[in-house]
Formats: structure tokens, sequence, C-alpha cells
């Protein structure tokens, strides 16, 4: 009798501990689900102001020049229109191209890609003529198939690379 007790008891044991390991593996699981998922966006929004980017290089045969390295989704880069960035557009504003500039998901970065007084940030910077432009970006995780690295990295006119951009 005393036996099967205890045989109950490792058996009661056993399967707390199988439960146990199943919910950390879930959790796991959906945290790096998560993450990639942050990563997605960032890298979406990085695409989406390239794309924007290039409608106003259209309109205008150069991208917006800045006086400093801008932080964008942050004060004075709101919205981008076809005269460059503002803070805000109202449905008066003309020329909208992005009437909403994103600003950077800050949660799970290392806050190595920061300007204008903001910390985790989309950083652009164009030449004083407008032929080129910079957007360094932080990514919490390496992504192989777009050869982007874990931490800094940077989007041009021609496309994303890995590392910090040049010029910051």
């Amino acid at each position: 009798m005393n036996e099967q007790k205890r045989f109950l008891l490792i058996e009661i044991l056993v399967v707390v501990a199988v439960i146990g390991l199943i919910g950390t593996l879930a959790a796991v699981a959906v945290s790096s689900a998560r993450s990639n998922s942050r990563d997605a966006v960032r890298l979406s929004n990085v695409r989406q102001m390239q794309s924007a980017l290039e409608d106003h290089f259209v309109a205008r045969n150069a991208y917006p020049v800045v006086s400093e390295v801008t932080a964008l989704g942050f004060g004075s880069a709101g919205c981008l229109t076809i005269n460059g960035f503002q803070a805000t557009c109202d449905a008066s504003t003309e020329g909208v191209l992005t009437r909403a500039v994103p600003a950077t998901l800050g949660i799970g970065l290392d806050g190595l890609s920061s300007c204008g007084g903001a910390v985790n940030a989309y950083c652009y910077l164009a030449n004083e003529d407008g032929s080129t432009y910079v957007i360094q970006f932080e990514l919490e995780h390496a992504i192989s198939l777009a050869e982007l690295v874990k931490g800094l990295n940077c989007a041009t006119p021609e496309g994303m690379k890995a590392g910090a951009c040049k010029g910051f």
C-alpha cells in the first residue's frame, strides 16, 4: 500500500515537471516570435520610408535635405510632403507623401541608433544637394536573407546593408 502512494507521488511530480517544461518552451517560442515580428515591422517601416523618399525624389529631383541628423517620426519629421519633412500634416496640407512617418518600436533594442534627442530612432540624413540619403536603424536579430545584422544597419537609395551608416 505504501509503495503505491509513492508511485503516485512520483507520477505527479513527473507530470508537473513535464507540464513546466512544455510551458517554458512555449514561453520561449512566443518571445522569439514577438521579437521577430518587431524586426519585421521595423523593416517594413524603413521600406515604407524608402518608398516615400523615392516619391519625393520623383517630385523634386532630390531627397529632403535636413540641417542635421533627424529622428524620423519625432519632432519636425512627423510627416513627409513634397516640400520635405514637417511636424504634422492635416487635411489641408498639400502634397502629402506620408501622413505619419513611422517611429521605431523601441522594445528589445539596445539604444544604438540615437539622434535628435531620440533613442532607438530611425535616423535620417541626406547630403547637401539631396542626391542621396541614409537611414540608420537597429534590429534585435540578424536577418540572413536580407544580409542584415543584429544591431545597426543602414538603408540608402540602393537598398539596405549591414552595419552603421557612414557619415553619422
